[in-house]
């Protein structure tokens, strides 16, 4: 099987690394002609987001119709998913966006589904501006690992998103009363089509404007677009500006009226005004105003809006919704929504058909037809990202979600939400973003969330910390246990006790704090000193999780109480360690030992009924040691032998000290 000739010529992306294995059979020939058969393909999951490839098996054919196992070295193909979220500009989209979604979901969830339209509004706009920001770095130099193509396919990419983010902005997010739309068409070409402003500037940069070879066709863009200020400023230009024809058409673009929404004139007054103004400019030019400059009269012609006038400068509109914009601009300024799709029909039949149409234009002209489901369709076939499929269907679901027609937006935007993150948490650096956006997708969100958190890789300590972190925030306690105990061990085999036991006691694993607690004591019976005490001072209730931690806890206190000269009560709390068989069997001398320079104390602090307790402990003790030997005792010899030479001090010290505590005793009840 090639694996070159198949992935070489295909459009999987990805192919990032290649390592070599060889196939070994046990009888190996020199120079084997035979040709080679390949039995199928094996794939073996490499990662969150990598799937390994290579040969299933490998055979050659030898002339008598046999199969013998080939020695060969393949290669191994490590399939890793590519997207253009990896880019440097999307890696700047996807973190400031995730501040923005974030902010939209908490401000809809407070301000309720049916007051939220001036924030959608604006988080909308957040999100364009962040896409043209990212448009604007590509002027910045290339970085080693950018390629130009890849530079300027990105810039296209971008490009399309915010055409398309501010057409869905103004059709479903921002509609105005009576849905009335050609303002912010206009507005929307104007921002999106500049070849005429370019065009304009270089003409009026020129020593003779009007003799540019940009001068008319900046000029007849500008109607097209209704920039009619812009329009006379490039007639004024003109050294027949002082003319009459120029004057009269002069007068005729400072008078043509433009509908606002929120301008206190009514449509119908409105429409009034245009057609007196319209038929103004039909009588201007059945007299014969400009017949002495065609150009002039091109003007007059489109203001009139001659259809005819319009598509012959169809060269200066690059697409079909351009020429419908302009074309309604003169014959329909109140054009509403519900007409727009048969205007696009008419324009679209003009440029070429729909067999003409490319998927960005699917795109456009499904939003025109004010289908939402049909629009996330076709921008998800358009655009090579999940980030702006996902983030477009949750702006439509907090704008349409609660319209009965609606309902499949909020299962839609929960499975584009699931797909984005599916695609950031596979990422090192963008997981933690995922995991923001998974908290928004219901209760699969939540088990994804739970899944990739115990799939990630625990680097070190503070990685560690952050997963737990994210973990607690979700109420996640078999992942936080999971990462501790992980943890735990880890720090175990490296020889950390201290880190070790605070791993165990966050993962409040019983057995395993346990078993931390006896080596602390076993390496303090070896060295004489505690693994970490500052931890131990401070186990608080978490010493309760076992025995032997509540014992370490205690004897811990113990010590502390003892350096701070309060004798009466590490002796009171050394006996009832003692008392309690908290301690192990393997620790008992050690307690004895620390309880002799106390029975020596000049005045007696450990009471009669107390050195009865430790009498006690010491005679099991003898009982113990002599039965199985020293060995079973302690496992570190130099103790062993330290408590076996102070035996009968011990012994001494206790009757003595059990002498003077019943003396003392008496003589206070006296």
């Amino acid at each position: 099987m090639d694996l070159d000739k198949l992935f070489g010529n295909s459009s999987v992306k990805g192919v990032f690394c290649k390592q070599t294995i060889r196939y070994v059979h046990k009888d190996s020939r020199n120079g084997i002609k035979d040709p080679v058969i390949g039995e199928g393909m094996h794939g073996v999951i490499g990662g969150l987001s990598s799937l390994l490839v290579f040969p299933y098996k490998a055979y050659f054919k030898n002339e008598g119709g046999t199969r013998s196992e080939l020695e060969r070295t393949v290669k191994v193909y490590q399939m890793e998913s590519f997207s253009w979220l990896w880019s440097r500009q999307a890696r700047k989209l996807i973190n400031e966006s995730m501040g923005t979604f974030l902010s939209l979901q908490a401000a809809v969830k407070e301000a309720g589904p049916n007051n939220c339209k001036p924030l959608l509004v604006k988080k909308c706009r957040e999100y364009r501006s962040m896409i043209q920001a990212c448009v604007e770095d590509q002027g910045m130099p290339l970085e080693p690992s950018e390629d130009q193509e890849e530079l300027l396919a990105s810039g296209q990419l971008l490009y399309k998103m915010e055409l398309i983010l501010s057409l869905i902005e103004i059709l479903f997010i921002d509609t105005k009363p009576g849905g009335l739309v050609m303002g912010q068409l206009v507005v929307w070409i104007r921002s999106h089509f500049t070849q005429c402003m370019d065009k304009k500037c270089e003409a009026l940069e020129s020593d003779h404007p009007h003799q540019h070879p940009a001068y008319w066709e900046a000029v007849y863009g500008s109607v097209l677009q209704g920039r009619m200020e812009d329009v006379r400023q490039m007639l004024a230009n003109h050294p027949g500006s002082d003319t009459d024809p120029f004057l009269s058409m002069d007068e005729l673009l400072r008078k043509m009226p433009v509908y606002q929404v929120y301008g206190g004139v009514s449509v119908a007054e409105f429409t009034v005004r245009w057609q007196h103004w319209q038929s103004e400019c039909e009588r201007r030019l059945q007299e014969g105003h400009f017949t002495t400059c065609h150009q002039l009269q091109m003007i007059c012609k489109i203001l009139c809006g001659d259809q005819q006038t319009i598509n012959s400068l169809s060269d200066l509109m690059d697409t079909w919704y351009h020429l419908m914009v302009s074309t309604l601009l003169f014959t329909c300024p109140t054009v509403k929504l519900f007409r727009l799709h048969s205007a696009a029909q008419d324009a679209i039949a003009f440029t070429g058909g729909e067999q003409r149409l490319t998927p960005l234009d699917n795109v456009l002209l499904a939003a025109m037809e004010a289908d939402s489901h049909q629009v996330i369709r076709e921008c998800q076939q358009v655009l090579d990202n999940t980030w702006f499929t996902a983030h477009l269907t949750d702006l439509l679901c907090h704008t349409m979600g609660q319209k009965a027609d609606q309902k499949f937006l909020t299962e839609l935007r929960e499975s584009l939400l699931l797909d984005y993150a599916d695609v950031l948490v596979g990422h090192s650096s963008l997981w933690q973003i995922g995991i923001m956006y998974l908290d928004h997708c219901g209760p699969p969100g939540i088990a994804m969330s739970q899944v990739v958190l115990q799939r990630l890789p625990l680097t070190d300590d503070s990685y560690a910390h952050k997963i737990i972190q994210l973990a607690s925030d979700r109420n996640f306690d078999i992942v936080v246990v999971g990462v501790c105990r992980v943890m735990g061990r880890r720090a175990l085999s490296q020889g950390r006790l201290g880190s070790a036991i605070w791993w165990g006691v966050r993962s409040r694993d019983a057995a395993f704090t346990s078993h931390l607690a006896h080596q602390i004591l076993h390496k303090y019976v070896a060295e004489g000193k505690f693994e970490s005490s500052p931890l131990l001072d401070h186990l608080g209730p978490a010493m309760l999780l076992s025995d032997t931690l509540t014992f370490l806890g205690k004897y811990r206190e113990f010590h502390m109480l003892y350096q701070d000269g309060n004798f009466q009560e590490a002796a009171t709390l050394l006996v009832s360690l003692i008392s309690s068989k908290l301690a192990p069997e393997y620790f008992w001398p050690v307690l004895l030992l620390d309880a002799f320079p106390l029975l020596k104390s000049e005045e007696p602090v450990i009471s009669a009924e107390q050195t009865y307790e430790l009498m006690y402990c010491l005679h099991n003790l003898h009982n113990h040691f002599s039965k199985r030997g020293r060995e079973s005792l302690l496992e570190s010899e130099a103790a062993s032998f330290a408590f076996v030479e102070k035996e009968r001090e011990i012994r001494r010290a206790l009757s003595n000290n059990l002498a003077r505590a019943i003396i003392h005793e008496g003589s206070v009840e006296s």
